[in-house]
């Protein structure tokens, strides 16, 4: 008799916890609701002018903040960072950052923290279009576990994103 009259309520629970278990809260890090699509200039680009901004455009609206988990280095993310300013459009879907010219013939990477967030406080995805853009993972392991001259670690919250790595870097040089 229990077995009768109770299945069909556990049954019907499973299934409500399984749905909300399931259910497409953007959480799911394979399944991202905002991406980054676009970087300019993208990874191994080169000849860049030593004047362009540097332009990174979400699918989505992106959270208050987040400029602050991007930082650009002369050379590799294990160098200090430049001072750049960086304004988001009114929908907060692109960032446009400028900074002081950049020198002639140089090598510079631009790092995108792991940590980003939309508007919805979601994580962003970045690696689905990592190769048409020249992204790589920043992980601990590179450039001797430094980052601007600190160890990786002291990079504080928001840095790390889902996958353990600490962002994606867009290495570029200048004309």
């Amino acid at each position: 008799m229990f077995m009768t009259r109770s299945f069909p309520a556990l049954l019907g629970c499973g299934v409500l916890l399984v749905a909300a278990a399931c259910g497409d809260s953007g959480t799911d890090p394979a399944n991202p609701t905002t991406t980054l699509t676009s970087v300019s200039p993208a990874g191994g680009a080169a000849d860049v002018d030593i004047s362009a901004p540097i332009v990174l455009t979400f699918s989505g609206a992106m959270g208050s903040g987040m400029e602050a988990l991007m930082d650009l280095h002369m050379g590799t993310a294990a160098a200090g960072t430049m001072p750049m300013t960086c304004t988001w459009s009114a929908d907060r879907t692109t960032v446009t950052c400028t900074h002081a010219a950049f020198a002639n013939g140089a090598m510079y990477t631009m790092h995108v923290g792991g940590g980003m967030m939309d508007a919805d406080g979601q994580p962003v995805g970045m690696g689905y279009m990592m190769a048409q853009m020249g992204g790589v993972w920043l992980t601990s392991g590179m450039m001797g576990g430094m980052h601007a001259g600190q160890p990786m670690g002291s990079m504080g919250t928001g840095w790390m994103g889902a996958n353990g790595s600490y962002g994606m870097m867009f290495t570029f040089t200048t004309a």
